[in-house]
């Protein structure tokens, strides 16, 4: 039986003694800037040094991700731990994201994580932007307008299921990066309809975001939008797009491959979670 004991919250003090494991993402000042932005979520055994890096997903404070896991004889004991601290914490979900790293279905099982999400990968080679109708006027969305990055934010919060949500902060830090572009698509009547958020990459483009309010989808608006996206993308000189979507979202995938993206299986992940708190009917439907 291991002692709880043996597993204590990182501290900044603990770094130079922490031995990140090969092929770690990240680098010692990376962990300390994650020890500060989230104290006492990262944990570490000092005796092993095994250690879990965790903090908040995607700057939602009610979501605890697992950033890295290097466990052995401890793995299960990390992971119950740090969900223990969330849950006092009052986080209502700690979720692993499988894209950098692979591990069969068992250990989640036994982690008592379930499958949330499979993601999946697409790209395309852009030789030509088809045209689009013109229904709607495409503004670029910056951060000195608080108004319209509120019609922003509700507008996401409508298109999106709740795992998925923007925070005000998501949108701050993505905004804030000079390669992304952000458009809202309006009516002409000035309604609110859609946005898309755009990275442009040396050579290359991917389409970040793309959502259609809920009481406007099955008109073309999604069409539409993702034409204007690819035009972007290919006046900024990309000639290649790459995008990732919900195996679930049969609507999207349609979209996309309809419009000339191909999978790219091995690129494709899983997002898997534990629940710290009775999930919801409701939101178990939407996640």
């Amino acid at each position: 039986m291991v002692e709880s004991t043996l597993i204590v919250p990182l501290e900044l003090d603990d770094l130079p003694r922490l031995r990140l494991k090969w092929g770690s993402r990240y680098s010692v000042q990376e962990v300390a800037q994650l020890v500060r932005q989230a104290p006492g979520l990262s944990l570490w055994a000092p005796a092993t040094g095994e250690y879990v890096l965790a903090g908040p997903w995607r700057h939602r404070e009610e979501i605890v991700a697992v950033h890295e896991l290097a466990a052995g004889s401890l793995t299960y004991h990390l992971l119950d731990a740090l969900a223990e601290i969330a849950r006092a914490r009052g986080k209502e979900l700690l979720v692993m994201t499988q894209q950098y790293e692979r591990r069969p279905p068992v250990f989640y099982e036994r982690s008592r994580f379930e499958l949330l999400e499979e993601i999946l990968v697409y790209e395309m080679v852009l030789y030509t932007v088809p045209p689009a109708p013109s229904r709607l006027r495409f503004e670029r969305i910056t951060l000195d307008d608080p108004f319209t990055v509120g019609e922003l934010l509700d507008l996401d919060h409508e298109a999106f299921d709740w795992l998925w949500w923007n925070s005000l902060e998501e949108f701050d830090e993505y905004m804030s990066d000079p390669r992304v572009d952000v458009y809202l698509g309006r009516e002409q009547d000035g309604t609110p309809v859609s946005y898309v958020g755009v990275t442009r990459l040396r050579g290359w483009g991917h389409l970040d975001r793309l959502a259609v309010a809920p009481a406007f989808q099955g008109k073309g608006y999604g069409y539409e939008s993702l034409v204007w996206a690819a035009r972007v993308l290919a006046a900024r000189g990309a000639h290649r797009i790459g995008l990732s979507t919900q195996a679930s979202n049969y609507r999207s995938r349609q979209l996309y491959e309809r419009f000339g993206f191909h999978r790219v299986p091995d690129l494709d992940y899983q997002i898997w979670g534990r629940w710290l708190t009775e999930p919801l009917d409701d939101r178990s439907n939407r996640v």
